[in-house]
């Protein structure tokens, strides 16, 4: 597994609650995301439901992802083709540090959110995501 930090971020036209099985039209503010974060030979996948600012985080397993950027766009593409907005695949040797610079060269909020388990992900400036419910997956 690389040593690099790796972000790679899904931005998609919907927004929505997995409490609620509610789904809306995003707007420029509000949407929901498909992230991958890799660090220290961990990875991660990561769904925000922008309505209600829930997160779920899936670990994908402790050097188990041989290429995350594959994995991530094939995934993505298969389960999200239909709403997928954008997409940045962000890379970096310098941590989190280099992350954050590649968010601001990209022109988006520099607003990490960090777990006390190792993942890390993006999200709107002002926005208080937590994990609020259980996916049934």
């Amino acid at each position: 597994m690389s040593t690099q930090t790796q972000l790679i971020l899904f931005q998609l036209s919907i927004q929505s609650s997995y409490l609620n099985n509610t789904e809306a039209p995003a707007t420029d503010e509000v949407f929901d995301t498909i992230q991958f974060f890799a660090a220290d030979g961990k990875a991660w996948r990561i769904k925000t439901y922008a309505t209600d600012e829930d997160v779920h985080i899936w670990e994908l397993g402790v050097d188990a992802v041989e290429d995350l950027v594959e994995l991530a766009v094939g995934q993505t593409e298969a389960n999200y083709g239909d709403v997928l907005e954008a997409g940045y695949v962000m890379s970096s040797e310098t941590g989190l540090d280099g992350i954050r610079a590649e968010l601001d060269a990209r022109e988006l909020p520099v607003n990490l959110k960090e777990t006390p388990f190792g993942a890390v992900f993006w999200v709107a400036p002002g926005t208080q995501y937590r994990t609020k419910s259980r996916p049934t997956e």
